[in-house]
Formats: C-alpha cells, sequence, structure tokens
C-alpha cells in the first residue's frame, strides 16, 4: 500500500514541477511573505527588546497598582487606568528587566496579613488627629461622601488646599456643589473655582452670602480659573490674572521620551543604580489597603523637608497650604523613594483633577540628607507612571507671574497701583527659580492656563488685599519695606535657590503647595 501510495505521490509533484508555472511564479511571493513575516516577528523583538528607560519606570510603577481587570477606561483613579491599560495589552506582553523594586499587590497584601495594618494600637498611634472629634451622624457621612465626589470630578490645581486642615467646607443643601475657604482678616477667602457644573455658580454664592451675612464676611477668590472668571465679570466682579498654571504632558514629554534633559535621566539611573546610589522607587495607594507605619514615615519626610525649609535664613517664603498629605486617601496615589536600608528619604503626591482628567504633583520632596536629584527622579518616575496610564496631564501647580496680567472691573488708576504693589511683593519672594526649575521638564504651552485674583463689584478694599496676602503667609513689613537687593546679589540668591530646588528636595517649595 506504502508503494502505491508513493507511485501516485511522485508523478503530482513532478506535474506540479514540470507544468505548474503558476507555481514558479509564486514561489518568489512565498518567499516573500515568509521572510516579511520574519521580519515582522524580529522588528516587533526589537520593540520589545528597546523598550525605553522611562517606559520600564512607569510599567514597573505600575505594576504595583494592578488589580483585577474591569471596565475602567474612564476611571480617573491611577489603580484602575494602569489595570485597563495593562490588560487592554497583556496579549503582547513579554518579561522585561526590572529597573526599580515596585510595590507589588502581593507585597500590599503580605503587609495587610502581616498584622502591621491590623495591630489596633499601630493603627490608632500612629497618625492621631489633632482634636479629634467624638460625635457624628449620617449626614456627617453623606456630607463628605458628596463633597469627594464633587472633588473628585470638579477639582483643579487650584483646589489643593483641600489637604489643610487649616480651610472649611461649605456645601449647599442638595449637596450638589461646594467650596473650600479660609478666613483672613473677616474676608472668606475661596480657593479656586466653586466645586460644581458652571450652571450652579449662582446657586452655591447664593447660599454661601447667606451665612457669609450671618457672620459678617466678605469673599475674594484666590486662583479662579477661567470658567468662574468668565461667570464673574458678566456679574462685573474684579479680576486680576496673577498666576500661570505649568502643565507637562507624559504622552507627549520631551525629557520623557529621550530627547531632552538628558542630564535628567542620567541622574534618574544613576539613583537607581545599585552599583551607585541604590534608590528604589515604589509606588503607595491607600485604595489597596492603608499602611499606618509607610504614612508615618512619608508624613515624617514631609515633617523634616519643612522644618529645613523654614529654618532657610534670609529666604522670605510664600506659601498657602500646610498639607495632611493623607487627609482624603481615595483621591491619592503616592510615589516614594527608599535608601539602602529601606527607609523612604523622598515622596511625590498625586491628586486626581477630575475638572482636567489628569493629576496634579504637589509635593514631591526630598529629606535634607537625600542624595541630589531624588526630587527629579520622583517627578520622572510621576510622568513615566502616567505615560503608562495614558494620562496627558500633570499640573506643576502656580506659577506666580512678575507683572500682573489682564485686569478687569476697576479704574486704570487703580490697576497701575496693584501692579506696583504686586511686582514689589514678588521681588522679594524670590518665586524666579520656581519656572527654571519647571522649564527643565518641558512644559506643554498648550496646557498652560491663567489663575486670578476675583472681587466683588467694585474697587477691592484694602482688607480684601492684605487678607489675600495673609493666606499666602506673606510679611507684607519684609517684602514691602524691606531695601530691594542689587541685580549681583539677587543673581545670586536665585542660582542658591535652583541647587537648593534641584538638591535637597526644595522643588517643592517652588511648587504651588508650599510656595507661591
Amino acid at each position: 500500500m506504502a508503494e502505491v501510495a508513493n507511485s501516485k505521490e511522485i508523478p503530482q509533484v513532478e506535474q506540479k514541477t514540470i507544468n505548474g508555472k503558476k507555481n514558479k511564479a509564486n514561489a518568489p511571493k512565498k518567499r516573500a511573505d515568509a521572510n516579511a513575516a520574519n521580519g515582522a516577528a524580529k522588528a516587533t523583538k526589537a520593540v520589545i527588546a528597546k523598550q525605553t528607560f522611562s517606559q520600564k519606570l512607569g510599567s514597573d510603577l505600575a505594576d504595583g497598582l494592578l488589580k483585577d481587570s474591569r471596565s475602567l477606561e474612564e476611571s480617573m483613579n491611577l489603580v484602575d487606568r494602569v489595570t485597563f491599560v495593562k490588560a487592554s495589552t497583556a496579549k503582547n506582553d513579554t518579561p522585561t528587566t526590572t529597573i526599580v523594586t515596585a510595590t507589588a499587590i502581593q507585597e500590599q497584601a503580605e503587609i495587610v496579613i502581616s498584622g502591621e495594618i491590623l495591630d489596633p494600637e499601630v493603627a490608632v498611634d500612629v497618625l492621631r488627629p489633632k482634636n479629634p472629634r467624638n460625635i457624628f451622624d449620617l449626614d456627617d457621612f453623606a456630607a463628605l461622601s458628596a463633597l469627594e465626589e464633587l472633588i473628585g470630578k470638579y477639582g483643579r490645581v487650584s483646589h489643593m488646599g483641600i489637604l489643610d486642615k487649616s480651610y472649611t467646607f461649605f456645601i449647599t443643601e442638595d449637596r450638589k456643589a461646594a467650596l473650600y475657604y479660609k478666613v483672613k482678616d473677616k474676608i472668606a477667602i475661596v480657593g479656586g473655582d466653586p466645586l460644581c457644573d458652571p450652571s450652579l455658580f449662582p446657586q452655591i454664592l447664593s447660599e454661601f452670602e447667606k451665612w457669609r451675612k450671618k457672620q459678617s464676611l466678605g469673599i475674594a477668590f484666590l486662583a479662579a480659573g477661567q470658567t468662574f472668571v468668565d461667570y464673574a465679570r458678566k456679574e462685573n466682579w474684579t479680576t486680576m490674572c496673577f498666576a500661570t498654571e505649568r502643565v507637562l504632558n507624559p504622552m507627549t514629554n520631551p525629557v520623557l521620551q529621550g530627547t531632552a534633559g538628558k542630564s535628567i535621566v542620567r541622574t534618574t539611573k544613576n539613583l537607581l543604580d545599585s552599583k551607585k546610589e541604590g534608590i528604589t522607587l515604589e509606588v503607595y495607594t491607600p485604595r489597596l489597603g492603608k499602611n499606618p507605619r509607610l504614612q508615618q514615615q512619608l508624613v515624617d519626610v514631609y515633617e523634616e523637608w519643612r522644618e529645613h525649609r523654614n529654618g532657610l535664613k534670609d529666604r522670605n517664603q510664600a506659601y498657602i497650604t500646610v498639607y495632611d498629605p493623607f487627609a482624603l486617601p481615595e483621591l491619592m496615589t503616592y510615589i516614594y523613594t527608599k535608601d539602602r536600608t529601606g527607609t523612604p528619604n523622598g515622596f511625590a503626591a498625586l491628586r486626581i483633577l477630575g475638572a482636567n482628567k489628569g493629576y496634579h504633583l504637589d509635593p514631591y520632596i526630598a529629606t535634607p540628607g537625600a542624595p541630589k536629584g531624588i526630587t527629579d527622579l520622583l517627578l520622572y518616575g510621576a510622568m513615566a507612571l502616567l505615560n503608562t496610564a495614558k494620562i496627558s496631564y500633570l499640573s506643576l501647580g502656580y506659577e506666580p507671574l512678575d507683572d500682573l496680567g489682564e485686569i478687569t472691573g476697576i479704574p486704570n488708576v487703580v490697576a497701575k497701583m496693584s501692579r506696583k504693589v504686586h511686582k514689589r511683593i514678588f521681588q522679594g519672594l524670590h518665586v524666579a527659580g520656581k519656572k527654571g526649575y519647571h522649564d527643565k521638564f518641558r512644559p506643554d504651552e498648550t496646557q498652560q492656563s491663567n489663575l486670578y485674583l476675583v472681587f466683588p463689584p467694585g474697587i477691592p478694599s484694602l482688607r480684601h488685599m492684605t487678607a489675600i496676602v495673609h493666606v499666602a503667609n506673606i510679611k507684607i513689613h519684609k517684602v514691602i519695606f524691606k531695601k530691594p537687593p542689587t541685580a549681583a546679589v539677587e543673581n545670586e540668591k536665585e542660582k542658591e535657590g535652583n541647587e537648593s530646588v534641584s538638591d535637597q528636595g526644595q522643588s517643592s517649595a517652588a511648587t504651588s503647595t508650599e510656595r507661591l
């Protein structure tokens, strides 16, 4: 039977070989297709093999946030975002070399199981709030839930004060709108736009006005955005452009893509090199399970940084918030560095900006004794993580203008006077180093926006102006009546400020949290 089969097969092959001109014509095409397929496979492997440093870094950090896959494309929570992105590309994933020690979910689970979190004494004593309330009702929880939802949906960079316990929240009776404020000089200074749909601006301002009148308080807005300013101008309120919001685009950033900022990338690699500085970069989100010990360590980093910053001599500081970094953990993700002993020596906090479909990076700081470049590493790592999560908006916060921008609602003579006062104040605050530090990371000018001071109709009173200055903790007598430094001295101070920003984690002093 085998011989019969062979005798039938051979003529068929010979017939195709001799008479199959079509076969001969198709042979080169088949070889070309095979070569193309092999080439595509090699190209795919090459792309994977040539995964950039920033891509690996972002992927490693994202691994620390992964959870069960579900429909998460529209979520702004980083845990959800990276899970969605990773799940979408899982079929093409291949193992890559780990550059950093990322906090995996398994490690988070081990922390919980170990009892470190479940120990009642540890959980209570690590972070004890000052003057805690003892009595609550269901209305308190309902209001808090509504407030978190509004912050998550309408939050902007100017709402950073939500993490500062010195600010107070006001929420409408129907819980569809809110704002937060601090009282100075009998003026309620509201941070940013009201947290609501613009159509509800009249409602919340009306309800807040009724409450203010009972307290005999005036009102002003600090760092309002264009949406609220458009409304205020229709109501003939006074507006003054005093700052800009600088924004990085992690999806197109040239530093992250390796076409700019070579020194930043080099420093970052050296810090993560186990043979050099041996720094590890990890990510923590309370949503995966709270770690009180780690949170206390990061709070200690923050307090140590603040103590060092406040101890700097001859450096007038302006700041509008002092953070409780873990006040609203559901809105936050934290990237932190550890030294060879496993002790945290720097961290960056990422807060959801629902209105911008992005994040605000603030603070990003390092302890005074940390290696040079830690804050660069934190910022670079934040961009890499957001790039992995396909998020294109990373706000660096306020950047004050040397001169006031557009002013509306007041006579020209008053506007000119306001410009002179503003210029004199900010000459004494040494904020030029902030712009220089931001410029290193190539902000996206197309996403930059203006921030405004907004006052009720008419010429703002002296009380309004002093209240704004006091909210920023600016000591007027030191910056107004102090003799302006010479150009040489000023340049030297700004040079020192830039070095301090880069070397010892002072970048947050140059960001919106602690300094204007």
